[in-house]
């Protein structure tokens, strides 16, 4: 069985927990506008909000990176912060909470097994982890995962090594939610192996069934959910593992350089994209050569902590070697790259790596004279100033800059659009920008999670489509390139609102939806579609055609448009083929202004406008009716000369 370390609390203790715990809190809970809000974020507060407010019970969660829906137990847990309301920023503070209680927790199994001062090291190192402090600062389902990655190696621990029969009851639950927040959390599932084979003699194996009982019953809403979406099958995983493309199976090292950066602390400057990252690093001393020592330290302890659980047969006495694997883990499971391994694979391995360097430190410690505690205990105080220092000022710059390829444009931004456009209360808003549907759109999917009060929320993809609604309505433009609604300081005229982002961004605009002089149509008597929707205009342009449509009420599949260039003898000379407006947007009265890429050959005289869907990859026409509602043609044609 495992030996608890008796010691008496130093009076010490209690202060320096407070102090660590709250310099935690205020990496992980500070300025939390300071944050990204991008499409996972978004899809995944969507799901939260929805169950929050009663409106759905997901059964599963957002796509994940190897192809197959998450869990939806990350969805749960984000529905808590979301019930005080639509905000993301509870949302957040509720994630940054959830790691501070991670480092609570290492620190209390530290203290628990190895005594005070390993407790105190291993709580600072993990607090000022810059790593471990930017995992913790966004709605990201992996964020959630640090306090269930200790709990599950706590328990365990408690159960098996010291069999106390709550723990038996908590851990396989435990471990049972930890994959189903991220299935990288899979790893954990070899230590619970590991400890099993430690202190399986004399294990109450009655307690052990009921908590397996338990974790079986945390799984119960995926499995419906995947029945229901038929994704329990070996077809469905080989394509979601597949799905990565063409990719070289192989042993590498991607995985242990991962875990090296995510314990040291650097490459941080990452974050500042490409164009920004030396600009960042400018700003800061060059002490990564200082941070890369970390690691070392880490795998110094490790080898040191294998060491001396074989040589004094403390394996069955003692946390080490479940430790060490804890730590090693992580890394072996992706060595062989049988999925693209993502530097957040690394999150679980995080407190490990700082209890076997707390462990470490501490027998230093214990053998060294008062000189060297007090240059150990400086640098340690530099070291983790240093860390802070990095992470403070890398928020200050991507709050600051622009950095494309790097952190998105920070919350707190949006949320002054947000505010805006939720005090004016209009009753419908269209969000112009590029992408028209959730979840697979990213400017859809933020911006519907951020106007979800609001009555009606539509998207139009602008570099292709511009709406004027039959009733009074908002526009909430975030200028893109190539946008045909209007092009740079073009989109301000006449503005309600503009709002600033980062130096080198284009600002959000807010204002009426009124067409303007790009809306010039040459008029046609209007020409009825079956699905209701009405040509009533075109216009040539140099770079494509404009074709006007008035829209009748929501369609259920969004049909494509379709457009030939004839010459004299109805020969086609060109033709192209788009999506029209996301169905389930249009509104009776609407006018849909469509741009065509199609540049006319001069030999054309006319065109030719239809409209079909796709049924089974088969085109299905959508048909012309006279007034009367009988069939009139499968297309229009419009001739050139008027």
């Amino acid at each position: 069985m495992i030996h608890p370390v008796v010691m008496p609390r130093q009076r010490w203790e209690r202060p320096l927990l407070v102090a660590i715990l709250l310099l935690a809190a205020a990496l992980r809970l500070g300025a939390p506008g300071i944050t990204e809000f991008k499409r996972d974020e978004a899809n995944l507060s969507q799901l939260a909000l929805d169950l929050a407010q009663g409106r759905d019970l997901p059964l599963l969660g957002i796509a994940s990176s190897v192809g197959v829906p998450n869990p939806p137990i990350n969805v749960y847990l984000m529905a808590i912060p979301y019930t005080l309301g639509s905000s993301p920023i509870p949302a957040t503070l509720f994630v940054g909470a959830l790691n501070v209680i991670a480092v609570a927790l290492t620190w209390r199994l530290a203290r628990r097994y190895y005594g005070p001062v390993v407790a105190v090291l291993a709580a600072l190192l993990y607090a000022v982890g810059p790593w471990a402090v930017i995992y913790s600062r966004k709605i990201w389902a992996q964020d959630l995962l640090p306090p269930f990655v200790v709990a599950v190696v706590f328990t365990g621990l408690l159960a098996f090594g010291e069999r106390r029969t709550w723990a038996h009851w908590l851990h396989w639950p435990l471990l049972a939610l930890a994959v189903q927040i991220h299935y990288g959390a899979f790893v954990l599932v070899p230590l619970s192996v590991i400890m099993l084979a430690l202190w399986a003699r004399r294990l109450p194996w009655r307690h052990t069934a009921i908590g397996l009982l338990l974790a079986a019953l945390t799984l119960v809403p995926a499995l419906v959910g995947a029945w229901r979406a038929d994704l329990l099958t070996l077809d469905t995983l080989r394509t979601g593992l597949d799905s990565g493309g063409e990719r070289t199976r192989a042993i590498s090292t991607t995985a242990l350089d991962h875990a090296r950066l995510t314990i040291a602390g650097t490459e941080i400057h990452a974050l500042a994209g490409p164009q920004q990252f030396e600009r960042y690093l400018d700003t800061v001393p060059d002490v990564y050569p200082l941070l890369d020592l970390i690691p070392v330290g880490v795998a110094a302890a490790a080898v040191w902590l294998a060491g001396r659980a074989l040589r004094r047969g403390r394996a069955r006495t003692s946390p080490d070697l479940v430790l060490v694997a804890w730590l090693i883990v992580p890394v072996l499971a992706y060595t062989w790259e049988w999925v693209e391994v993502a530097p957040h694979y690394m999150i679980p391995l995080m407190p490990a790596a700082y209890l076997a360097l707390g462990a470490g430190g501490a027998a230093l410690w214990a053998r060294s004279g008062r000189g060297l505690r007090a240059v150990g205990a400086a640098g340690l105080i530099v070291i983790a100033g240093l860390q802070v220092g990095l992470v403070v000022q890398l928020l200050r710059f991507v709050d600051a800059h622009a950095t494309p390829g790097g952190f998105g444009t920070p919350l707190h931004y949006l949320l002054e659009a947000r505010a805006a456009l939720l005090a004016r209360d209009p009753a419908d808003v269209i969000v112009v920008s590029v992408g028209e549907v959730a979840p697979v759109d990213e400017v859809p999917a933020v911006w519907g999670v951020l106007l979800d009060p609001l009555p009606s929320v539509r998207f139009a993809n602008g570099t292709q489509t511009a709406v004027i609604p039959a009733g009074d309505a908002l526009l909430l433009i975030a200028p893109v390139p190539d946008l045909r609604l209007c092009t740079g300081s073009d989109c301000q005229a006449g503005a309600l609102d503009v709002f600033a982002l980062r130096p080198g961004e284009a600002p959000l605009v807010l204002r009426e939806a009124v067409p303007g002089a790009w809306a010039d149509v040459s008029a046609i008597e209007p020409v009825r579609f079956a699905n209701d929707a009405h040509l009533t205009g075109y216009a040539v342009r140099a770079d494509g055609v404009l074709l006007r449509w008035e829209l009748g009420g929501p369609v259920a599949v969004t049909p494509q448009v379709t457009v030939h260039a004839l010459d004299a003898g109805g020969q086609r000379l060109a033709q192209h083929d788009r999506f029209s407006w996301a169905g389930q947007y249009w509104r009776a009265g609407d006018t849909l202004y469509l741009w065509v890429d199609l540049v006319l050959p001069p030999e054309a005289v006319t065109l030719r406008v239809g409209m079909y869907t796709l049924a089974d990859g088969e085109p299905d026409t959508v048909e012309v009716l006279d007034a009367q509602g009988a069939y009139l043609a499968q297309g229009w044609d419009i001739p050139l000369d008027g």
